[in-house]
């Protein structure tokens, strides 16, 4: 006959450490209890019918809640009571499984030190051959576990509260690209709702030229991701459309998010409207060359462009004349009809000269009510004779309520020789003989 009985005998396996095995080799009972208070595990053969009680405890039970496995075996109460009231119910569920079906279930305990614990329990329904019925289970504490995503959770609650507060645009995107999350806010920059934002293509969502960047950027991490480098971030502008169809400018930041092995899980961007601050900077940068009340070049951006010009014609040959052109007794409009009317009389001199030369020309204001226009492939002769055109476009049409208004012009072709200051001293001179010769009139310099 073969020896089925199996005994357990302990085996020293290094100093400090005991491997316990059956005769046969195998873990035996106590190895297995030893692994389960290791790893904080609770083995248990709990009956429920006809009664309740604990058949088996495994030690690890003092550890979860305070309570010995001895007093548990003892009287299954003193386990059973911890409970936290309202998971009560919860485990009388799970106690009254029918044989043959299984259970997992978390519940909430009262160690007995006042702490709450947190543990996850399998189980298993069997009935034995005398009809009682018992659940062979484990649990485990996950209290650690519930603590970190309670901590967690208050993370991400303040997250978003920040983000769904914030004045920027936040927003998230998982690796492949695709928005996971856009902030309340975005409706107020243009006029989407986070929902319809999310649901654009990135062709409805920006202009050409950004979308262009958008994809090189993810192009770029992609590649850094598939290479193990070090991952781009952005920090730029970038255009959005609004839902009336007019164009957003962002100031945006783009940071892609690593875990602890360097692995992409998330790219978080933020995006700040901007566009009040481009057109400050747009309408800075139009002051700064242009003339505000009359809106043709102010003189130092004319000097810049006529300067230019002068030096390229140096090369080539190429003709120019300037126009001097100066408003006829100026100061009566504005302390007859106010400076307002003023204003409204220059702005419509220089339509009035837009009109007549051709768009390539010069036009600036010099100061007060003088401009220089600079005449390109244009002669003497020719230039003398749109000087007088210009003459006759102030003087036959009246100007509203202020009236007839006339202009006295002087023209100086470039010389061999000339630098920008003898040729506007040349055209200069020539509207002085015009003043001279009873105004109204143009002169030749």
């Amino acid at each position: 006959m073969v020896n089925n009985r199996v005994t357990v005998r302990r085996q020293r396996a290094s100093p400090g450490v005991e491997t316990l095995q059956t005769s046969d080799g195998r873990p035996g009972a106590d190895w297995f209890e030893l692994v389960a208070d290791g790893g904080g595990l609770v083995f248990f053969v709990l009956r429920v019918q006809p009664d309740v009680a604990f058949e088996f405890l495994s030690d690890g039970v003092e550890e979860q809640i305070g309570c010995t496995a001895a007093e548990g075996l003892a009287d299954p109460a003193a386990v059973l009571a911890q409970i936290k009231p309202t998971h009560a119910e919860r485990l009388a569920e799970a106690m009254a499984i029918p044989p043959g079906s299984e259970t997992a279930v978390e519940l909430t305990w009262h160690h007995r030190d006042g702490r709450p614990v947190h543990s996850r329990t399998w189980a298993r329904c069997r009935q034995r051959p005398d009809g009682s019925v018992v659940l062979d289970g484990v649990t485990r504490d996950i209290t650690q576990l519930r603590e970190v995503e309670a901590e967690l959770q208050t993370f991400q609650d303040r997250y978003r509260l920040l983000a769904e507060n914030a004045w920027e645009v936040v927003w998230t995107a998982s690796p492949n690209g695709a928005i996971t999350y856009i902030s309340p806010s975005v409706e107020r920059v243009r006029g989407f709702t986070p929902a319809e934002a999310m649901s654009l293509s990135l062709e409805q969502t920006h202009p050409p030229g950004t979308a262009a960047g958008v994809v090189d950027f993810y192009r770029r991490l992609f590649a850094a991701v598939e290479a193990g480098t070090e991952l781009p971030v952005f920090r730029g502008e970038q255009e959005y459309y609004r839902k009336d169809g007019s164009i957003m400018v962002g100031e945006v930041q783009v940071i892609p998010q690593v875990d602890a092995d360097g692995r992409l899980y998330e790219i978080l961007g933020v995006t700040r409207d901007i566009s009040e601050r481009k057109e400050f900077e747009a309408e800075l940068r139009r002051l700064a060359v242009y003339d505000p009340v009359t809106g043709v070049w102010n003189r130092r951006h004319g000097e810049e462009l006529i300067l230019a010009d002068l030096e390229q014609a140096r090369g080539s040959g190429q003709r120019l004349t300037l126009l001097m052109l100066d408003i006829d007794h100026f100061k009566s409009v504005n302390d007859t009809h106010g400076h307002q009317a003023g204003d409204r009389v220059l702005a419509d001199i220089c339509r009035r000269i837009l009109d007549t030369v051709n768009t390539t020309d010069i036009v600036a204001r010099w100061g007060g009510e003088e401009f220089v226009v600079m005449l390109r492939n244009c002669g003497i002769d020719d230039a003398l004779s749109v000087a007088d055109k210009l003459r006759m476009c102030i003087a036959d049409y009246p100007f509203g309520t202020v009236g007839s208004i006339t202009a006295s012009i002087g023209a100086a072709e470039l010389a061999a020789g000339d630098d920008l200051a003898s040729w506007l001293a040349r055209a200069d001179v020539a509207l002085y003989k015009a003043k001279r010769s009873g105004r109204n009139t143009v002169r030749p310099g």
